[in-house]
C-alpha cells in the first residue's frame, strides 16, 4: 500500500501477535524465503533468522549494533 504499508491477513496478525499500526521486519533466508516478524519482539532473536548466526562474526551483539550495521549498510549502498 502507499507509504510502505502492507495489509497482513488476520490469521497472521494473530500468529505474530500484531495490532493495527505495529511494525514488522522482513528478512530473507539463504534459500530466498521471505520471513516476516513482529518488530516489537526482542530484536536480536527476531533478526537472528535473517542474520543466520553471522551476527557475532560481523560485530552484532545487541540492538544498538543492529542500528549501526543498518545505517552503515545504507550509507555504502547510497554511495
Amino acid at each position: 500500500m502507499e507509504g510502505g504499508l502492507v495489509r497482513i491477513p488476520e490469521s497472521f496478525l494473530k500468529k505474530l501477535k500484531l495490532q493495527y499500526g505495529d511494525k514488522v521486519i522482513f528478512t530473507e533466508d539463504p534459500k530466498g524465503n521471505v520471513i516476516i516478524a513482529n518488530s516489537s519482539l526482542d530484536v536480536l532473536p527476531t533478526l537472528e533468522c535473517g542474520f543466520w548466526g553471522i551476527g557475532p562474526k560481523v560485530g552484532i551483539e545487541d540492538e544498538h549494533d543492529i542500528v549501526r550495521f543498518v545505517s552503515e549498510f545504507r550509507k555504502e549502498r547510497e554511495g
